[in-house]
């Protein structure tokens, strides 16, 4: 999670932002667009709505639209979603993108993501497959990511998932 506010400061464009752009990758407004904020509760991962599920962005320019609110004073120190319903036209179906941010108590410090014991779990077992089927390196993996054919080999993997979530014993 690479967004975090501190608790009591007010959000403004730059911070909570989406970019809308049409088919020719031009910027372009649309028909209706809301968003609804979540706190994240850490040990079941359940979405808590705070306030109205429907508010309005603000839209300084084409294409362009950001929440203008407060994260409170006394806000929960964690992880928050941001869910933006985007209506293109009035003839579409309505798409829901969703971003993730956490809030501070403003010691610099950000607060542990903690996962529910049965993401762990299956983290874990992932780790140790991998770890497992992993001989010398030769194995390659065949990954799509955000459209992109990525290779990567097993043991390349298994490090980057070691050093994000180390094994808890």
């Amino acid at each position: 999670m690479a967004v975090c506010f501190q608790q009591g400061v007010e959000l403004t464009r730059g911070d909570l932002d989406i970019f809308i752009n049409n088919s020719a990758g031009n910027p372009t407004n649309v028909y209706s667009i809301t968003f609804a904020l979540y706190c994240v509760d850490p040990v079941t991962c359940v979405e808590v709505l705070i306030g109205p599920s429907g508010r309005t962005p603000v839209n300084p320019a084409v294409g362009e639209y950001y929440a203008a609110v407060q994260v409170p004073p006394s806000a929960t120190v964690g992880t928050y979603r941001i869910r933006w319903t985007i209506q293109q036209t009035a003839a579409s179906s309505a798409q829901t993108v969703v971003q993730e941010f956490c809030v501070t108590d403003g010691s610099g410090a950000a607060p542990a993501t903690t996962l529910s014991q049965c993401k762990q779990d299956l983290l874990d077992k992932l780790r140790f497959m991998l770890r497992d089927k992993c001989v010398g390196g030769e194995e390659i993996v065949d990954l799509d990511v955000g459209g992109e054919r990525m290779l990567v080999r097993m043991d390349d993997l298994y490090d980057i998932l070691q050093d994000l979530l180390p094994s808890k014993g």
